[in-house]
């Protein structure tokens, strides 16, 4: 049965959205491999239903990027592919764009590795290496990251594996818990309690350190959800890489 709400558009009249065919139509919105810039720019503009904020920051000691499941696949070790493209070692912020409605509550919309302080005019995909892509066929590799878990992040190559070292202690060390349950939980429970207002309960997001390199990543919650997703290379006017996005949830789908 189609699931219909109502929402009020720019000139207040009452309008039906088919919360399902939005759903489904997101999906496509979050596999495909082009982005329009005014569609991520503009989630970036705070409105009554709209937000960002920077979430952490990421070390990236040698300029690799993963962009995975964190939960699910980055702690095995699979699934989980570092970008071809590199960036300056360095620390980078992390930001998010947020939406809320009655209709899908409070969603994480876009995450942005913000690399320049310059604005992308074009995005393109970010294709993995042929050596860690998750599927490669006869026209090439597969772009993209599976996520399992409701969770993606940013990290650096070297910092993955020693989230995974840490990760394979702990379940040594706990060799009956559940390190979302029994660990990671505990810091998104924290986040949600400072910023209540931008998150689900039970939290969102999380800037997460390493307590043996203190190499830090950046954990957020997925938008609508497991799926497929991609990330794009944000090039501005100089045709130099500024930011990493993947975008999440299109508002405008949800009349946001």
């Amino acid at each position: 049965m189609k699931i219909f709400n109502r929402i009020k558009n720019k000139n207040n009249e009452s309008t039906k959205i088919d919360i399902q065919k939005s759903f489904e139509e997101n999906l496509k919105y979050i596999s495909n491999t082009e982005k329009k810039v005014e569609i991520i720019k503009n989630q970036f503009k705070k409105t009554a239903t709209r937000y960002y904020l920077t979430v952490g920051e990421i070390n990236c000691p040698t300029g690799k990027i993963i962009v995975s499941d964190p939960l699910t696949y980055l702690a095995l070790g699979e699934f989980c592919p570092t970008l071809e493209l590199k960036i300056p070692v360095g620390k980078y912020p992390i930001e998010v764009s947020i939406c809320k409605s009655n209709e899908i509550g409070i969603r994480m919309c876009t995450a942005r590795l913000k690399i320049k302080d310059s604005e992308a005019i074009t995005y393109k995909i970010a294709n993995s290496t042929e050596e860690s892509a998750v599927a490669k066929g006869k026209d090439g590799i597969l772009s993209g990251f599976p996520v399992d878990a409701g969770m993606i992040s940013f990290c650096d190559e070297q910092v993955g594996k020693e989230y995974k070292s840490f990760l394979d202690k702990w379940h040594q060390d706990n060799p009956k818990g559940n390190h979302y349950d029994d660990y990671f939980a505990q810091f998104f429970k924290e986040s949600e309690n400072r910023l209540p207002q931008f998150q689900r309960e039970g939290g969102d997001f999380i800037e997460w350190k390493n307590p043996e390199s203190e190499n830090k990543l950046v954990m957020i919650a997925s938008g609508l959800g497991d799926g497929f997703y991609q990330s794009y290379w944000g090039y501005d006017s100089n045709n130099e890489i500024c930011e990493l996005i993947v975008p999440l949830v299109n508002p405008e789908l949800f009349g946001l």
